[in-house]
C-alpha cells in the first residue's frame, strides 16, 4: 500500500502591516472583508499567520530546540513556541483598538509578526473556551508576564 501524505492549502486571508507610523493592522483581503461581520462585538481575536521566514525545509524539518529561558530543557518543538516547526503556523491573541471596514483594516495592539506576514484566518477570543485557569506550564516559563489579565 502506498503511503500517501495529504497537503494542505491555506488561504491568505489577509496581512500584517506594521507602517512606520506605529499603527499595527491586518489588512483583509477584499473577498474575505463580509468574514468580519459582527467582529466589533469581541475586544480581541485570535489571529493564525504564517511563519514565511520559517518556511523552508531545514526549519521544517526541525523537531526539537531549547526555549530561550534559564534552565530550559531540550524539547520537542510542539513542547515550545518556537517557529521552527513542521508547519510554520504562529498564534496571537490581539486587542482590538479600532475597526475601518473603509480600508478593510482590524487596528489591533500588537503582535508578534513581521511586517506583511500573511494571516490565514482570524477567530474571536471566547474566554468561556480560550482560557484554562489551571494551566500546566514547565518551571522556565512560570515567571512569563502574564498579558491581558489581571489579579
Amino acid at each position: 500500500m502506498m503511503d500517501v501524505k495529504p497537503e494542505l492549502c491555506a488561504k491568505i486571508v489577509g496581512r500584517v502591516r506594521k507602517p512606520e507610523d506605529d499603527t499595527i493592522f491586518i489588512q483583509i483581503e477584499e473577498q474575505f472583508w463580509e468574514a468580519t461581520l459582527n467582529m466589533d462585538k469581541f475586544s480581541h481575536i485570535i489571529v493564525l499567520w504564517w511563519i514565511t521566514e520559517r518556511d523552508r525545509t531545514p526549519d521544517r524539518m526541525n523537531l526539537t530546540g531549547t526555549p530561550p529561558k534559564p534552565d530550559a530543557e531540550l524539547s520537542g518543538v510542539f513542547a515550545t513556541r518556537s517557529p521552527r516547526r513542521p508547519t510554520p503556523i504562529g498564534v496571537s491573541i490581539v486587542a482590538i483598538k479600532e475597526i475601518l471596514p473603509e480600508k478593510r483594516r482590524i487596528i489591533i495592539d500588537q503582535i508578534d509578526a513581521f511586517d506583511n506576514t500573511p494571516v490565514v484566518d482570524i477567530k474571536p477570543y471566547m474566554p468561556s473556551s480560550d482560557r484554562v485557569d489551571d494551566a500546566k506550564v514547565p518551571s522556565w516559563f512560570e515567571d512569563n508576564e502574564p498579558r491581558y489579565t489581571t489579579f
